[in-house]
């Protein structure tokens, strides 16, 4: 699992380079900002960090953000990458068979405060430790999640047989729907959950409306209303270590959908 995780961190960092030199993590901070207060923030699958950056950039004065990941590796480069203190390692491998493994959380790793916090966790699987944990910290200002993706290794933790995801779609769905459901948990009222997807497609408003209806429906799922929803356009690298995302002849965007707890 090692090697995964951070094979996957090597060639996540190609993506991540090529979105940050086009502007789009700075882009995607400013639609958060410009909806509301931005000091007190979870980043959901925080990655390598450039969006807890990005956000950072803008905060005005004290900030506390939370970042969380599956992936120890990416968390690693976080840290690097922020200058914060390295995160535990609290998800244990345990093996199941050859093909299937599982993770469990180690008691007592969860970070102290500091102004950027690092977790291990994986929010789609029971953790009451971390949940009570970031309770506790509560409330925050807004929660996001832009690009989640997932290793090679992610379709043999038994989890997914759990939950009966079998494929990328039905994988980010249920990230989307243990986000909204982490958000309605921390945010104040009147908060924001920000949530980033790809899309790629030669017809922006066909796209867009399709976009559109799925975060409404979304919505209806918690205690929160789709406020806004606004594509970037933005460029995949198509040379170098990279997560092959997209396809021949599209246009690719990021699609922000604001959503506001009631």
């Amino acid at each position: 699992m090692a090697v995964v995780h951070r094979e996957y961190a090597r060639r996540w960092e190609g993506n991540t380079t090529f979105y940050e030199e086009q502007g789009l993590y700075q882009s995607l901070a400013e639609h958060l900002a410009g909806a509301g207060q931005i000091e007190r923030i979870v980043d959901v699958g925080c990655g390598r960090g450039q969006g807890i950056a990005a956000l950072r950039a803008l905060a005005n004065g004290s900030h506390f953000f939370v970042g969380i990941d599956e992936n120890p590796a990416c968390l690693t480069a976080a840290a690097e990458s922020l200058d914060a203190a390295a995160p535990f390692h609290r998800l244990k491998e345990k093996r199941l068979g050859p093909r299937e493994y599982e993770l469990e959380p180690i008691p007592g790793r969860l970070p102290l405060s500091a102004p950027i916090v690092l977790v291990h966790a994986d929010i789609l699987r029971p953790d009451p430790e971390f949940e009570d944990w970031i309770v506790s910290l509560a409330p925050f200002d807004a929660v996001t999640m832009w690009f989640t993706g997932a290793h090679g290794a992610r379709q043999f933790h038994a989890l997914m047989n759990e939950l009966d995801i079998r494929s990328d779609s039905v994988h980010r769905m249920a990230i989307d729907l243990a986000a909204l459901d982490l958000a309605g948990g921390v945010l104040r009222p009147g908060g924001l959950l920000q949530i980033v997807q790809r899309g790629y497609t030669n017809h922006l408003p066909t796209l867009t409306a399709e976009t559109k209806d799925e975060m409404e429906a979304l919505s209806t799922h918690g205690p929160f209303s789709l406020v806004n929803l606004k594509a970037f356009p933005y460029r995949e690298p198509t040379t170098g270590p990279r997560i092959g995302v997209g396809g021949p002849g599209t246009g690719g965007f990021a699609f922000s959908a604001m959503f506001r707890r009631q």
